[in-house]
């Protein structure tokens, strides 16, 4: 009967497993999945949405399409370190070691590159047939960190070859370069989104027509925009008689389509009374109302540099928090308001019980959506210092303390040996901040509690930290961190009446260069010539770092590049050069056609890094005639400041 009773159970196991060729989740097995409760649900926990997906990814610990499935709700989430623990232990545990190295390579692969890419490839080497495989190493690629754009697209195309009919895969359709196949690309994924329709459009979905609508333009071409505007507002139509009114994506689809492609504000004129009349308590309330109140309220003209602020800056102030409380009271217990109640939380003109409630408020929801969002230091370490500025709930304070170092160490705890933000300096420990921080907080406790002894002993902690940690280099980084310490340090042991004799030469702070050297780059722009760092030597150059699906923001601008550039293009000494971040240069070259634009334009997120590490998009600088980029942004280029960069462009024509 025993034998019987394995064999049985042997017999199941087998059933139970997923061919790893597999391009969806068995039909019983996908009744279960789909009866999960929706992440996007913040009625609900962390732990009320994700539990359940742990549950089942262990009951079917053999099924490749759905373990994907049910990683995908904590790939974005690097902080979450305690969830990453419990994925990684399951991982480690599946029976099928090729699927269990490759989530846990999937899982990594933003922090962990390297190692991670070691892992794609010997399992591609194994399991090329397997659809998944290769969806894990097109994320890899897809990676602007990664930038391999080749890699991206083969591995786009190898997973459409596999799974013509999953959907999920077209989030990374931007990375197909070649023209022909995006367009059959695309024109499948729009097949995808009509059949979508029918059914009744889900969250996903719309991130698939808001891509769509940016890579359809280029298969329209520019003889067919007419035909192209039709399909959008044939889509603007459909989005409008199908309202998802809590969905944010829904509400900026409307907007962005109707007047930042078919111009036409009138027709959404409605839709913000519309939304608060049929989802008062959604996100999509919440910001309107902020917008509304911010409009109605125009801050004051800022003061002069050096000059207090004045009596009406300071009623501005006031009227904005008695606004914001009234608002975050009206949306209690709403995941959203967490940060912004978080935010508050400084303000020294906020009644004390308001401070308490919104403390309250910010550190239930912080435990509750984990997801939503993070703060260095975490949000424990801002309230303790709340309680000791206020000098309020002061016994909660050391346990607040000592939770959120708790939480930091969580948040950190998958970056802390990550070769993903490592830029060649020496790499610090991404802790310090919130243990300095704590630090001095429990320092003033010490003192505002009577306690004295306690404070000189922390105190001469503080200290000796400092003598051991003293930079060699008064330079970089770490030079600057220890300045920042020092005075501190200062403050504090000049409250405590104790004697500070540090060394006046290591905390004054050497000058900051006026000018940055721009980093290494080649590239071409689209009439095919090579730029490098040598092409900006020897004149002043206008850098523009702009994106076409970042909307108006951007796209107003470059109409002030093209004049500065029909301005500059006949110098010597001038010139004009801009870079796109689109993830697809297709997209960018036909957005230029369209605006007849000519100044020229250089591709890729990897190279606006060696202009501006970090810095984002729109952005503008000038760049003098050694190649460097000056410390100031300079403004973006319209009729009204172009008078104002000649200018600027005059002054670092002098050879420094």
């Amino acid at each position: 009967m025993r034998t019987v009773a394995l064999l049985a159970a042997l017999s199941s196991v087998v059933l139970a497993q997923s061919d790893r060729t597999s391009c969806s989740i068995p039909l019983d097995v996908e009744s279960e999945y789909r009866s999960l409760p929706s992440m996007s649900d913040l009625s609900r926990s962390w732990e009320e949405r994700y539990a359940p997906r742990r549950a089942l990814a262990k009951k079917y610990p053999y099924d490749w399409p759905l373990q994907f499935a049910l990683q995908v709700p904590i790939l974005q989430h690097s902080d979450m370190g305690r969830e990453w623990d419990l994925a990684i232990e399951h991982y480690r545990a599946l029976p099928d070691r090729a699927l269990g190295e490759l989530l846990e390579a999937r899982l990594l692969s933003p922090l962990h590159r390297k190692k991670s890419r070691e892992v794609l490839d010997r399992i591609l080497k194994v399991a090329a047939d397997s659809p998944w495989a290769h969806l894990a190493m097109l994320e890899w690629a897809a990676d602007p960190r990664n930038g391999d754009r080749t890699i991206a697209q083969n591995e786009f195309e190898a997973f459409r070859n596999l799974c013509p009919e999953d959907r999920y895969v077209f989030l990374y359709i931007e990375k197909v370069h070649d023209p022909e196949k995006l367009k059959r690309q695309v024109a499948a994924m729009r097949r995808t989104i009509e059949s979508a329709k029918q059914r009744g459009l889900e969250e996903e979905d719309l991130q698939r027509l808001r891509t769509a609508w940016t890579l359809e333009i280029i298969t329209y071409g520019r003889d067919h925009v007419e035909d192209y505007r039709t399909a959008l507002r044939s889509d603007l139509d459909f989005l409008r008689d199908h309202p998802m009114w809590d969905s944010g994506t829904w509400a900026y689809l409307l907007s962005f389509g109707y007047q930042q492609i078919l111009e036409d504000s009138e027709a959404i004129k409605s839709l913000p009374d519309e939304i608060l009349a049929h989802a008062p308590k959604s996100r999509n309330a919440y910001d309107i109302r902020k917008e509304r109140w911010a409009k109605e309220n125009p801050p004051p003209k800022e003061s002069p540099s050096g000059q207090p602020f004045t009596d009406e800056h300071q009623a501005h102030g006031a009227r904005y928090l008695a606004f914001s409380l009234a608002l975050l009271k009206d949306f209690w217990g709403q995941d959203f308001a967490g940060f912004d109640a978080a935010q508050l939380l400084p303000g020294d003109q906020m009644p004390v019980d308001m401070v308490e409630q919104l403390a309250d408020f910010a550190l239930s929801n912080a435990e509750r959506y984990p997801d939503q969002s993070s703060s260095w230091p975490p949000l424990q370490i801002h309230v303790a210092e709340a309680y000791v500025n206020r000098k309020i709930r002061l016994d909660r304070v050391p346990a607040l303390i000592e939770k959120g170092l708790e939480q930091d160490e969580n948040q950190e705890k998958y970056r802390r040996n990550s070769d993903a933000f490592k830029n060649g300096e020496q790499h610090e420990d991404p802790t310090l901040d919130a243990k300095g921080r704590a630090q001095e907080i429990l320092i003033q406790h010490a003192m505002v509690t009577g306690q004295k002894e306690r404070a000189r002993m922390l105190l001469s902690d503080f200290r000796r930290q400092l003598d051991q940690s003293r930079p060699s280099d008064t330079q970089g980084r770490l030079a600057s961190r220890w300045r920042r310490d020092a005075f501190a340090y200062q403050m504090l042991a000049t409250r405590a009446g104790i004697e500070v004799p540090l060394d006046p030469a290591l905390l004054t702070a050497p000058a900051e260069p006026e000018r940055q050297p721009v980093a290494p780059f080649e590239a071409k722009d689209l009439s095919g010539k090579k730029w490098s760092v040598a092409d900006l030597q020897g004149k002043v150059t206008y850098v523009s770092i702009w994106r076409t699906g970042c909307g108006g923001i951007c796209r107003a601008g470059l109409a002030g590049v093209q004049q500065l550039h029909e301005r500059w293009k006949d110098r010597n000494d001038r010139a004009v050069l801009t870079i796109s971040v689109d993830q697809n240069v297709a997209t960018t070259e036909e957005f230029m056609k369209q605006n007849e634009y000519s100044f020229p334009m250089i591709y890729g997120e990897e190279v606006a890094e060696k202009f501006s590490p970090g810095a984002g998009w729109p952005m503008a600088w000038l760049i003098d005639l050694q190649g460097r980029r000056t410390h100031r942004r300079s403004p973006r280029a319209s009729d009204a400041t172009i008078p104002r960069i000649e200018e600027m462009a005059d002054k670092i024509a002098v050879p420094q």
